[in-house]
């Protein structure tokens, strides 16, 4: 895997967190300055431009999931280049003419860019070693998050120049380095082919892991506009501290990035602003405190969350387009669910101040029941490590192969021999690691009658027997 960290200098390190700081600082533009200008031409655009975004992503991920040789990477690259400076123009001229049909257009298209540049910078971080990436993860996250507050305060016309520089700049230190991973994944068999014999090596479209962000991301897109301030959601310079105290750990720790951890200290945190929303009165200062935690519980899980992504990036590039874009997409997708349940109840406490303090306090049982229920199985360190590692290198010969690689591979090879269907190769890979029936009915999401077709089908073409003469098949 050399190939894959080649960016060791502290040069890449640096030039990655620039570039990730830049990304979010878009971001933060966009929230605090750009979607209240919005507001004031057409209230939609801002939700239609998430939107586009969460589709480029989506399409994007699933793109490479399925066809990647039709990503060519410069081509991707030049057209993400051409929606930044082209729908740039059009979205300032929307904004300074007051028409929404140039607003939405403008902003859709550069949506489409930011989308790239979020992911080549993504890729950009997975190149680098595993520390280098924790501490420019953290520390741009925490940069990010105390600078939050000043976003407001830019003034409209240069938050829109910075708005559309900073993914162009980000797209600019990333896009040549992020070209290894297009590069690998255009010349192997296509993830979805290659996850039917190693199925532990690639996440599937909806796996627990992407669930887990858009649920996340629900409860943050609401905090995001409930209770909004003239468009703008309220911001605390005391949100940053937590991630500042992760950070730190990073940074002098050396040990791995504690993304459970992190997780685990989000979900409490937003609970508590959650919870602090409801009763503002048991805060000195109500309002900020509750804004301060939820928006640190959103930080604290964006930060582990795209290092989760960034190191199952790291150990499997074929595919980590599809991890890092689907991952980013279905997090915008939360986003906005999130969003517009955030301004559905800020209307029903325009009507009703009573729902001011309930609406919180179901939120806070929703997500504490998830927290408690649907994320008793999940870590993300299982998420990342259940990842069995893949080389890039179409040419690496089977003596250069992990174990696992050359297992797989031979499974393919008796897979493709004996004209097994994908799903009886999937099968027949399971059955060659000792997976029992049980695990492949849970694995597969299929009844126990399906499985032992399945497996019957597999044992007559193989004309085979027993389970140890299916082994004996593969180590021969």
């Amino acid at each position: 895997m050399e190939a894959l960290q080649e960016e060791k200098r502290p040069a890449g390190a640096i030039r990655g967190f620039a570039a990730l700081l830049l990304a979010l600082g878009a971001t933060t533009l966009m929230n605090g300055s750009i979607f209240p200008q919005f507001d004031a031409i057409f209230m939609f655009a801002r939700d239609i431009s998430v939107t586009c975004s969460a589709v480029t992503l989506l399409g994007l991920g699933l793109a490479a999931y399925r066809m990647p040789h039709m990503l060519r990477h410069r081509a991707l690259v030049g057209a993400a280049a051409g929606c930044l400076v082209v729908g740039g123009a059009v979205l300032a001229a929307g904004l300074a003419l007051a028409s929404p049909a140039a607003l939405v257009a403008g902003a859709s298209i550069v949506a489409a860019g930011r989308a790239v540049a979020t992911v080549t910078t993504a890729l950009f971080v997975a190149r680098l070693t595993s520390h280098q990436a924790a501490v420019v993860i953290a520390a741009a996250y925490t940069l990010q998050l105390a600078a939050s507050p000043v976003a407001g305060a830019v003034s409209p016309a240069v938050a829109t120049v910075l708005f559309l520089a900073f993914p162009l700049a980000a797209l600019a230190l990333t896009a040549r380095d992020a070209g290894f991973f297009f590069d690998a994944a255009c010349h192997r068999p296509s993830p979805s082919d290659l996850s039917v014999t190693r199925p532990a090596s690639f996440l599937a479209p909806f796996s627990a892991l992407f669930g887990c962000l858009f649920l996340f991301q629900v409860a943050f897109g609401f905090a995001l506009r409930f209770d909004e301030v003239a468009g703008a959601p309220r911001t605390s310079l005391f949100s940053a501290v937590p991630l500042a105290l992760v950070a730190l750990y990073v940074v002098f720790s050396r040990r791995r990035f504690p993304a459970d951890g992190v997780v685990q200290l989000s979900a409490l945190v937003v609970m508590a602003g959650f919870l602090l929303s409801t009763q503002p009165l048991l805060a000195a200062d109500g309002p900020a405190a509750d804004v301060a935690l939820l928006n640190a519980g959103n930080g604290l899980f964006s930060m582990a969350a795209q290092m989760a992504l960034v190191a199952i990036a790291a150990r499997n590039p074929l595919g980590a387009i599809t991890t890092v874009a689907w991952g980013n997409g279905v997090s915008a997708l939360g986003s906005l669910v999130g969003a517009a349940a955030g301004m559905i109840a800020n209307g029903a406490t325009a009507g009703n101040p009573l729902l001011r303090a309930a609406i919180p306090a179901v939120l806070l049982l929703v997500f504490a029941a998830y927290v408690m229920v649907g994320l008793k199985r999940f870590t993300f360190a299982g998420a990342i490590d259940g990842i069995e590692p893949v080389t890039a290198d179409p040419t690496a010969s089977e003596a250069a192969q992990t174990p696992e690689e050359a297992f797989a591979a031979r499974c393919e090879t008796v897979a493709a021999e004996y004209a097994l269907t994908p799903r009886e190769a999937e099968v027949f890979a399971m059955l060659a690691r000792g997976r029992d029936r049980s695990y492949i009915e849970e694995a597969l999401v299929v009844s126990r009658n399906t499985v032992k077709a399945h497996v019957k089908h597999v044992y007559a073409k193989l004309g085979i027997h027993s389970h140890q003469e299916l082994i004996d098949l593969v180590e021969g």
